[in-house]
């Protein structure tokens, strides 16, 4: 992703929060940032590496719980990994499948989810949150080492 890109989904994700009566701090910005600048989901340790290089008065309580207001706002998403919480983006649909035995995790695009969700809820009547599901089965690797 160019910078320009990055500049743009900062734009919008700002004016999300804004947009819902929230506030925008510096902190807030920076980690946003620091979430928008990886292909991967980050722990409050790792997004507050990434944050102190540029504020360094930014200490790590301050960064899980701007992230904790960030799930609220639904612009991040919560991934569970053997007992750490690690956050990703929200603003694009995605979903995850996580290995039940080693922890790896790869990205499932929406639209490979979304039939069987429309299944689903035909079946069902339920209405589905479709912003971030996480599916949990066995990689590859564990699969052949069982």
């Amino acid at each position: 992703m160019t910078r320009t890109q990055q500049r743009s989904r900062l734009d919008a994700v700002r004016e999300h929060v804004r947009s819902h009566g929230r506030r925008w701090t510096v902190a807030k910005g920076a980690i946003v940032e620091a979430l928008i600048s990886t292909d991967c989901h980050l722990s409050v340790q790792q997004v507050h590496d990434r944050v102190t290089t540029r504020f360094p008065q930014i200490d790590r309580s301050t960064v899980h719980r701007v992230l904790l207001t960030l799930a609220e706002e639904h612009v991040v998403h919560v991934l569970g990994k053997q007992g750490e919480a690690r956050y990703g983006m929200a603003d694009q649909p995605h979903h995850h499948a996580v290995c039940a035995r080693c922890g790896q995790e790869a990205e499932i695009p929406s639209t490979a989810v979304a039939p069987a969700l429309t299944a689903a809820a035909a079946a069902t009547g339920f209405s589905f949150d479709t912003g971030s599901i996480t599916l949990t089965g066995l990689c590859e690797t564990c699969r052949a080492a069982s």
